[in-house]
């Protein structure tokens, strides 16, 4: 015997509605995994190393820069310059930068060039010495538009400076001489795996307060 029309389409409705009352919890399941997924792959990030300068004030002062200026910078390694280092880091430069007030941070610059890139550490790991050079160019400008921010602490030079310059000349600068700043060395640690196992269980609780809502149920007046 066939079955009645309205039967089929009854049946399909009624699954309907059982796969929407479902669905809901498919979809919390499928996000708590891709959060313990995203969790996971944090975990298996090693920690980095910034090395962050904070130079003296400028004790002279021209153009847009002012004695309240000075010359900051930082770099992000993946592994720490050790003791008794000399030269250019042999980890993986992983950021830099350079700042002195006026230009927030060198390397936005079009062109930029390193120019001096040599440290050198104490027994402890500390930097004690360096030769820290950049130059950023403004190409499409017209006249071109140079920047070169320095810090260096070596025996018989010791300066911090920036500078702009065009063709036509000096147009501002800045310096401090024989006053080093201080590097200091900040280590990010990769998370571990109590903080991964309390961020998951903040994300379960943040689902578990979630109540979709319930599915309109059928009336059997449609079809």
């Amino acid at each position: 015997m066939l079955a009645c029309p309205c039967s089929v389409r009854h049946q399909k409705k009624n699954h309907q509605t059982t796969f929407n009352i479902n669905m809901p919890k498919v979809t919390t399941l499928v996000r708590l995994a891709l959060g313990f997924v995203a969790l996971s792959s944090i975990s298996g990030q090693a920690q980095t190393y910034i090395y962050t300068y904070t130079g003296n004030d400028f004790t002279s002062a021209s153009g847009p820069y002012t004695t309240s200026d000075n010359i900051t910078a930082n770099l992000v390694l993946s592994a720490p310059l050790g003791a008794n280092y000399e030269g250019s880091p042999n980890a993986t430069l992983l950021n830099f930068g350079i700042n002195d007030g006026v230009y927030q941070d060198l390397p936005s610059l079009p062109n930029m060039y390193v120019a001096d890139f040599t440290f050198g550490t104490d027994s402890s790991g500390d930097i004690v010495s360096w030769d820290f050079a950049m130059i950023g160019f403004h190409e499409y400008q017209n006249p071109i538009l140079s920047v070169t921010m320095i810090t260096i602490n070596q025996p018989g030079d010791v300066m911090d400076s920036t500078s702009i310059d065009t063709p036509n000349g000096n147009i501002g600068a800045g310096s401090v001489s024989a006053n080093p700043g201080v590097w200091v060395e900040t280590i990010v640690p990769e998370p571990s795996v109590g903080s991964l196992f309390v961020s998951f269980a903040a994300l379960v609780l943040a689902f578990g307060r979630f109540k979709p809502s319930p599915p309109r149920p059928y009336s059997g007046s449609e079809g």
